[in-house]
């Protein structure tokens, strides 16, 4: 009995729809499709994988902002002497970086003054 409902249901017309309602389902239906375009963008396969790794452990994620945050703050923080970027770019990467105290700098510019300037001969 049921099959047979359902056949003449299935024969019966289907209703005609006047044409303003459908030309304003399918305007507002674009209006969306856009909307919804717009708002979706495409995340590059790095930022997928890194995404789906640091979803699964909230505990990494905070811990690798966190990390990052303190290397920017130590990187904004930090003074640098005009000086000392002049000196490093002119440094000879060749030989080893030899560093010293304030006290031992001091010693040496004292023995420095101390010392008669002699030319140095020319290579």
């Amino acid at each position: 009995m049921n099959d047979e409902i359902e056949r003449l249901l299935r024969e019966l017309p289907g209703p005609e729809l006047p044409a303003a309602w459908r030309a304003e389902i399918l305007g507002a239906a674009r209006r969306e499709l856009r909307a919804e375009r717009r708002a979706r963008r495409e995340w590059p396969p790095v930022l997928l994988w890194l995404r789906g790794i640091l979803a699964r452990n909230p505990i990494t994620s905070g811990a690798l902002a966190t990390l990052w945050l303190l290397i920017f703050l130590f990187h904004a923080t930090t003074p640098v002497d005009l000086q000392e970027r002049e000196i490093l770019a002119h440094a000879d990467r060749s030989q080893p970086l030899r560093l010293i105290t304030m006290a031992d700098e001091i010693r040496l510019v004292e023995l420095a003054e101390q010392t008669p300037a002699q030319p140095r001969p020319i290579p």
